[in-house]
């Protein structure tokens, strides 16, 4: 996938590592598993303010994808502005490794204990479980974010190459319909009838729903490229201040526990409360991502930084994964009632339990399905750049490189 630019270098300079990014990551693990625990408890609902704060721990998944939208979209349109193409090949290996294999454990695992039926099991293995309205496995519910995400990476790579062409001539053109999708794509909810779960196809999980919150991280890693756009100087002036931030951030979470956002359960929104909702979430994910992607060192970046906040980073995939099936566990092995209270126990062996998981996750299965992964297309690469030599080797019979281009 190219956009006929010439390449400038086989391998493009690395990009500056943030690494408050990483304890940002930790944080909204931390929300989706406070989020399920207060759900299983029924504290989201009857634990007063507390509750349901908690409940609406949901906005977790908001962040992943506004960070997904910014690292993954400056990654590629970095690689395509110094080489001139996109590796979709190599793109698609990466994701592949660092998502599905431990996303296919953790569903086997779940498959042993619960024994869905064959159907459900291949959807969800597929990641198409959120376009069939009753494909549902209770103990992995937070997995319909992953077919979302999903469709963001498959989506992406044409789009930053659509939008390098738009940047020829305009550089800044391409933050600019990025800005303007984000608003478009906010207003869908307005479109969006009601819905009973397990029943109707639930669209504000497809990935149109949830643009926002990916073109979000679009945006600011655009504003990163064209400093000077109006949006990238009033974005870098509300990263000066992550003290304000951090107030957006509390204040817009806070509105979103009042019923105007809809309910805190399972239960669908749709229209104005779903439209809401979604601008709550990117507001809060925008309050957060900003200053620590377009500002300078702060005390938020820098207690993000720390080892322990990065540690939870790194094994927040991991614990995404296995936290909703080890707390659903924790209900089968004590015989306790779902709803009925006891936060707090469920969390004291809950979250140790997960991560472990995670941790064990990421040694095991993550890193060393990247690891292999960053060996193979090593090797592709290298193999292609010693065809390439070949190929313009003046020393070499026309006759051998015309056998090789035909094998």
């Amino acid at each position: 996938m190219s956009t006929g630019a010439p390449a400038a270098a086989h391998v493009p300079a690395r990009l500056q590592v943030l690494p408050a990014l990483d304890g940002l990551r930790g944080v909204a693990a931390g929300l989706v598993v406070l989020t399920h625990a207060a759900f299983l408890t029924g504290v989201g609902t009857t634990g007063g303010l507390a509750g349901h704060l908690l409940a609406r721990g949901d906005f977790g998944v908001s962040i992943f994808f506004a960070l997904s939208g910014f690292l993954l979209h400056r990654g590629l349109a970095h690689h395509l502005e110094h080489t001139g193409r996109v590796d979709a090949l190599g793109y698609a290996a990466r994701r592949f490794a660092r998502v599905v294999p431990a996303y296919w454990l953790a569903l086997a695992a779940v498959v042993v204990a619960t024994r869905p039926d064959v159907g459900n099991t291949v959807l969800h293995a597929l990641a198409l479980h959120i376009y069939v309205p009753d494909a549902v496995i209770a103990s992995f519910g937070q997995s319909w974010s992953i077919a979302t995400e999903i469709s963001f990476y498959a989506a992406l790579p044409l789009v930053v190459v659509l939008l390098e062409r738009l940047r020829r001539g305009h550089p800044s053109r391409p933050l600019t319909v990025l800005v303007a999708a984000l608003v478009v794509t906010s207003l869908l909810p307005l479109l969006t009838a009601p819905a009973e779960f397990g029943e109707d196809l639930l669209l504000e999980r497809w990935l149109p729903w949830r643009a926002p919150h990916f073109l979000l991280g679009m945006v600011c890693a655009e504003a990163l490229r064209v400093p000077g756009h109006r949006v990238a100087r009033g974005l870098t002036r509300l990263a000066r201040d992550p003290v304000g931030c951090l107030a957006v951030a509390a204040a817009a979470y806070l509105a979103s526990t009042t019923p105007i956002a809809g309910s805190l359960t399972l239960d669908p929104a749709h229209g104005v409360a779903l439209l809401l909702r979604t601008g709550l979430a990117t507001l809060v994910a925008a309050a957060l991502l900003v200053p620590l992607a377009l500002g300078s060192p702060s005390g938020l970046s820098r207690v993000l930084s720390r080892p322990a906040a990065r540690w939870l980073g790194v094994v927040s995939y991991g614990v995404f994964l296995w936290h909703l099936p080890v707390l659903t566990a924790v209900y089968a092995v004590t015989g306790a009632e779902f709803f009925r209270g006891g936060l707090l126990p469920l969390l004291a062996v809950g979250v140790p339990v997960s991560l472990l998981l995670g941790f064990l996750s990421h040694q095991l299965v993550e890193v060393p399905a990247s690891r292999l992964t960053s060996r193979l297309l090593a090797h592709r690469r290298e193999r292609r750049e010693r065809d390439d030599r070949d190929e313009h080797d003046p020393e070499r019979p026309l006759e051998d490189r015309g056998a090789q281009a035909a094998g």
